[in-house]
């Protein structure tokens, strides 16, 4: 036998080391302690209620809803699960989470978000808060339950009351548009109405952009206030595009603030007669003479007179405007085309 040469040794040394190593490695993973998937499966119940501008706490029916894992940034809290909340408020949401790593600080970190779109037979409804980059530099994450840390079992937020804005905007116009299809029989036209919170642009007051709600921050949300605004996208709607409406609202100066008493144009007093008309209101403010169709209160009491006379419903007092497009801007417009319809002036 002869003796191992230099390249040979070299071999061998080389094997023996990688041997070695291989052998560290099992004994290294043997004795490291296992990973553990922190992940969990949470169930998250619980009961949104709305405390409303009246002061009254109204449940948050039907409102889309998110569990969600919370991180360092809101922009990439993870979903785990989607939901819907009952009609008295409450809810029932099972989803599974967790963040990457070893150990419990991966547990997840769940919260409910309320998302404030609802669809069902009789509305359709986004309330969403009007500037999306300002809620990303102020880690913004709406409305919800607060945050569980750490969490690994079912979690029951309890009763969680809910004080703002967007909460009062979809309790009252996801009434309104409930409301006026229990009136007509048919569902509030343009499909989805898109309520905006916090609008920059106003003058200090809510108001209708064709078929759009736009509610400055300070807004006092009534019932009677989303009647009103509800019935403006109504008539927008009904009576033309949106390129039609922007002609009228420069022709007719929508954007004003309006009260019972003003005296303006035949087409601004309908725009908002028909409104005030819609939400009962202004009901002893009219002004001499009674047929100064210029004066809004006045354009709402002749449509209230004239629905009682005829015995006309809401919903044909609606179909006046669904079959009469770009042609009504006025009170002796709707009532011609009220007599041509249903023989009755």
């Amino acid at each position: 036998m002869g003796h191992p040469t230099p390249r040979q040794g070299r071999r061998q040394s080389l094997a023996a080391t990688v041997a070695a190593a291989a052998v560290a490695a099992v004994v290294a993973v043997g004795l490291a302690p296992a990973a553990v998937d922190a992940r969990k499966t949470i169930t998250a119940t619980g009961r949104f209620l709305c405390q409303t501008a009246g002061g009254s706490l109204e449940p948050i029916a039907g409102s889309d809803i998110r569990l969600m894992n919370r991180n360092a940034v809101a922009a990439i809290d993870a979903r785990m699960a989607t939901g819907t909340t009952a009609a008295d408020g409450t809810f029932r949401v099972r989803g599974r989470g967790g963040d990457p790593g070893i150990g419990r600080g991966t547990r997840p970190d769940p919260y409910v978000r309320l998302m404030y779109k609802s669809i069902g037979a009789d509305h359709d409804i986004h309330v969403e808060i009007s500037r999306p980059i300002l809620r990303s530099l102020t880690n913004y994450r709406g409305d919800k339950t607060a945050t569980r840390r750490n969490e690994k079992r079912d979690v029951d937020y309890g009763t969680v009351i809910i004080r703002s804005l967007e909460c009062q905007a979809y309790v009252a116009f996801r009434a309104a548009m409930i409301d006026f299809k229990a009136r007509t029989g048919i569902n509030t036209p343009g499909g989805r109405l898109p309520v905006r919170t916090r609008v920059l642009i106003h003058g200090d007051t809510a108001y209708a952009l064709y078929d759009a709600i736009k509610l400055p921050r300070k807004t006092f949300v009534s019932p009677q206030l989303a009647t009103h605004e509800l019935a403006h996208v109504v008539r927008h709607v009904l009576d033309g595009n949106a390129i039609h409406f922007g002609i009228d609202a420069a022709r007719f100066i929508y954007t004003r603030n309006h009260r019972c008493e003003l005296e303006s144009n035949h087409g601004y007093a309908f725009n908002e007669g028909w409104a005030i008309f819609w939400a009962g209101e202004c009901q002893s403010r009219t002004v001499a003479p009674l047929d100064n169709y210029r004066v809004e209160a006045n354009v709402a009491a002749a449509l209230r007179a004239l629905q009682s006379r005829c015995g006309s419903t809401d919903g044909r007092m609606v179909e006046v405007l669904a079959k009469s497009p770009r042609s009504v801007h006025s009170f002796p417009d709707f009532q011609t085309r009220h007599k041509a319809l249903f023989g009755c002036e």
